[in-house]
């Protein structure tokens, strides 16, 4: 997880586990709770953090809001409407020449589980940007797709494996890139890819649960959503 920083020393503030504010290295405050105390946090330490696991209590929930936010500020600096510069009063909220507000984008992302029907084999891929470990197949959702529509597309994108019979899990936030990771699971009957795919993936990988357990593939790591559901998917096919 890498932090978008705005200056050499620059720090992010968490304001008493509800509230964040940014700290500019000039000395400017951009406040969102000004009223409350705060306790600061170092880029350095939310980095740490973002590495070691995913916001899961109310102090690491606000770190990734600032952090979100934060990206939101430095990339969208012009009113979509005419042009001008944008201005931030609020948290993440900004205002151009329009007078308009406009709000923070937030992207949905599909991730899940791809298990081979009446076998307990789950489906895993080695992103070719990164060749360190594997995970669970994963992508944005696109305009006029829902989210079972766009875990289908990319599973066939990225491993040529029909899936059906969709579902939902849970979600996590995934501030640095603005994100809302969304977590699905489906079955397939294909365990040899049916066409070409994207090459977003250098391999794909059948996986059992013990492997699983005893650590034998390199996996995505504690805190974040595929570590949670490959391994959840794990234990419950060894009770």
């Amino acid at each position: 997880m890498r932090i978008l920083p705005i200056g050499p020393n620059d720090e992010i503030a968490v304001l008493n586990g509800t509230a964040v504010f940014v700290e500019k290295h000039s000395g400017e405050v951009l406040p969102v709770a000004p009223e409350l105390g705060a306790v600061r946090v170092s880029l350095a330490e939310i980095e740490a953090l973002g590495q070691a696991r995913a916001p899961r209590d109310v102090r690491d929930r606000d770190v990734a809001a600032c952090v979100s936010l934060l990206r939101n500020r430095e990339l969208v600096r012009f009113d979509p409407f005419d042009g001008s510069e944008l201005s931030y009063h609020e948290p993440g909220v900004a205002y151009g020449a329009s007078g308009r507000p406009h709000f923070p984008r937030l992207d949905p992302a599909v991730i899940g589980i791809v298990e081979l029907r009446g076998e307990d084999r789950l489906l895993l891929g080695m992103n070719a940007a990164r060749q360190t470990r594997f995970s669970l197949i994963a992508g944005y959702v696109s305009h006029g797709e829902s989210l079972e529509e766009a875990f289908e597309r990319e599973v066939f994108e990225e491993a040529a494996r029909r899936v059906s019979e969709i579902s939902y899990v849970a979600s996590q936030p995934w501030p640095v890139s603005g994100s809302l990771m969304l977590g699905m699971r489906g079955v397939t009957e294909d365990e040899l890819p049916q066409g070409e795919t994207d090459g977003e993936l250098s391999q794909t990988i059948w996986a059992s649960p013990l492997e699983i357990i005893d650590n034998k593939i390199p996996l995505a790591p504690p805190g974040s959503i595929a570590h949670d559901m490959i391994h959840a998917w794990a234990r419950s096919k060894q009770q």
